[in-house]
Order: structure tokens, then C-alpha cells, then sequence
């Protein structure tokens, strides 16, 4: 950007909320935009977005990005109807699913927390006679070159009414805009209220009415343990790559997969994650990574409060779908 900076009159960085690792959506590349945003001219006017930013996570952007003048909307949707419902048995929940979506109005979204519940359940559903597609992040059709595509397709498909619901994972996030959307069902919770509000708040954005409905599961505590637990990188993982990166004039991924023999996964997100700090103790340069001068060790107090943090925030949502009050008031709070 530097080159063009004198001919930029506004900068916008949306979803700005995923600059802060208190976020619920937290995306490491977005760290990348906080040095970017501080090499640029002072008087370079700059404006973030988000819609899902309580107060810990405005804070934390507000303390890397500098001083900025903070404008807050109302959450309150009054076309947006939100139930919940304790269903622990997935044989219940999917019951629940072919008898009222298709009483439920237009064309919706049915979140669910893994790849393999997306095919089960749009399996399922298009078994009662309900058009539905499975959309989760690798996705892949073998009438398209590749999974952005199809997800694009599926996309699409939604959006033209085409298909009754969308069976997915939250790889149907940020930048997803129906306005018509009539409905939203969460087959298991998600992970903080925060993360539920961006997600129901899909629904009825230009309609008079819509649904927002959470059938809560038996496994969801088990599955939202095991997302918490593997949010970071092991330590031992972390320092196999540095270690095999010194001892090495570069290694493309591939062959750090064949000398440590770690998945692709493991892999990327310790790069991914080692690459955007400042400073890094790994650099890429054409396929190969390699080791910087830069020491690094796990912020083990950062880990531990940051899942601490994420603990209180399930705890929350159980509150959520337990509560007997208004539910949007629950939350706007």
C-alpha cells in the first residue's frame, strides 16, 4: 500500500473484530493488518467494521490500532424471532428438522459444528424430500476445478432460493449476505454468544420475520472442549518446525510433512501463526519457510487466559439456551 498511500482517501478493514484474539472469530492473517495499518501515513483516514464486537474485544482493537473514535449501533432485530430448545439426542434434533423446516418460511441456513454432521444432516434431510447441500471449508464436487467454487456455487444457490437450506459449518461466515434469509438453526451450539449473535443475526435482515433457532446437543461440551484445546498449536510441534527450519536452508511444507512427519494442519497453523508475529522467527520466502535470528517461546500465560476467557464465554451460552427471559435482551447484554 505504501506505494499508492497518497491516493488512498479512505482505507476500510472489515470484520475488524478479528484483529483481536479475544474474538470469538480471531484470524491470524488479520494481525498482518496492524503492522500494515502502522506503516501507513498518520493522516491516512482508516474505518473498521464489525458487527460482533462486545467490549473486551473493542478494547483490544482499540489498544493495537491506536486512538480511534468508537460509533456503536443498536443489536436489537425486531424481525428476528429466537427460540432454543434442549434436544441432547441427535435422533431428536434431526426429527425436529424435517418436521419444521418445511414449515419454516423461504430458504435458510442450519449451522453445525463439523464436516461430518454437515453431509449427515443434508444427507438426511434431502432423504424427507427437503433440498439441502452440505457447505464446510474443503468442500469439493468433482463438477468444479476446486472447493472455493463450489462453495461459491453453493453460495449462489442459496442466495437464488434454489435449494431449501444450507447445511454448514462457520466456513459460511464473514462476507455471506442474504437479506431475505428466513431462517437460521443451530443443530449444536455454538461456541460463545458473540459467535451465535453473528451467525442467527443472518437471518431477517430485510424481511418483517424470521427464526433463529438452537437445538442444544449432547456432544456440543465434548466438541467445544476439543476446539478450545486445539485452538493452539503444541509446543512440541511448534518447536519440531523451528527446529527443523535452523537446521535447514529452507523447507517447503511438503517436506517439513516428510521430515517431521505432521500433517498439512499442524503444519500450517504453526506457520501461520509463528509467521505473524512481530518479530517472526520464520519467514517465506517463494515455497520454502526458514528460520529467522528472532527467538520465540509459547506465551503460556496468553494460552492460559485466552482459553480461560473462552471457557467463560461457553459457560455463557449454556446460560443462553437455558435462560427464560427475553432472549435478545440476553443477547444485547
Amino acid at each position: 500500500l505504501l506505494p499508492i498511500a497518497d491516493r488512498v482517501g479512505l482505507l476500510v478493514v472489515d470484520e475488524v473484530h478479528c484483529i483481536s484474539d479475544w474474538g470469538h472469530d480471531f484470524r491470524p492473517d488479520y494481525r498482518r493488518l496492524v503492522n500494515v495499518l502502522r506503516q501507513m501515513p498518520p493522516n491516512m483516514p482508516v474505518l473498521g467494521t464489525t458487527a460482533t464486537a462486545n467490549n473486551r474485544v473493542i478494547q483490544d482493537v482499540q489498544t493495537q490500532l491506536g486512538d480511534i473514535e468508537i460509533q456503536r449501533g443498536p443489536l436489537v432485530r425486531d424481525s428476528l424471532a429466537l427460540q432454543t430448545l434442549r434436544l441432547p439426542d441427535q435422533a431428536s434434533r434431526l426429527a425436529w428438522l424435517a418436521r419444521h423446516i418445511p414449515e419454516l418460511p423461504g430458504t435458510g441456513i442450519v449451522y453445525v459444528l463439523t464436516k461430518r454432521d454437515a453431509e449427515q444432516v443434508s444427507a438426511w434431510l434431502n432423504q424427507q424430500g427437503i433440498v439441502a447441500k452440505a457447505y464446510y471449508s474443503g468442500v469439493e464436487h468433482e463438477d468444479f476445478d476446486n472447493s472455493d467454487q463450489y462453495r461459491q456455487h453453493l453460495e449462489d444457490l442459496l442466495l437464488r432460493n434454489e435449494i431449501k437450506v444450507l447445511v454448514a459449518t462457520t466456513a459460511l461466515g464473514m462476507g455471506y449476505d442474504k437479506p431475505d434469509l428466513g431462517f437460521v438453526v443451530h443443530y449444536q451450539a455454538a461456541g460463545s454468544v458473540v459467535a451465535y449473535y453473528q451467525q442467527v443475526g443472518r437471518a431477517g435482515r430485510a424481511i418483517d420475520k424470521a427464526y433463529g433457532v438452537l437445538l442444544s446437543g449432547g456432544e456440543d461440551e465434548d466438541i467445544h472442549e476439543y476446539f478450545r484445546r486445539s485452538a493452539f498449536p503444541d509446543e512440541q510441534d511448534v518447536n519440531a518446525i523451528l527446529e527443523a527450519l535452523a537446521d535447514h536452508d529452507g523447507l517447503s511444507v511438503p517436506q517439513l510433512e516428510q521430515y517431521l512427519n505432521l500433517r498439512r494442519g499442524q503444519i500450517d497453523k504453526v506457520l501461520k501463526i509463528l509467521s505473524v508475529e512481530n518479530p517472526a522467527p520464520v519467514i517465506k520466502q517463494g515455497s520454502k519457510w526458514h528460520r529467522t535470528p528472532v527467538p520465540f517461546s509459547m506465551d503460556h500465560e496468553r494460552i492460559g487466559r485466552l482459553t480461560r476467557q473462552r471457557e467463560l464465554e461457553w459457560q455463557e451460552m449454556q446460560g443462553y439456551s437455558d435462560s427464560k427471559d427475553c432472549l435478545m435482551a440476553y443477547l444485547r447484554n
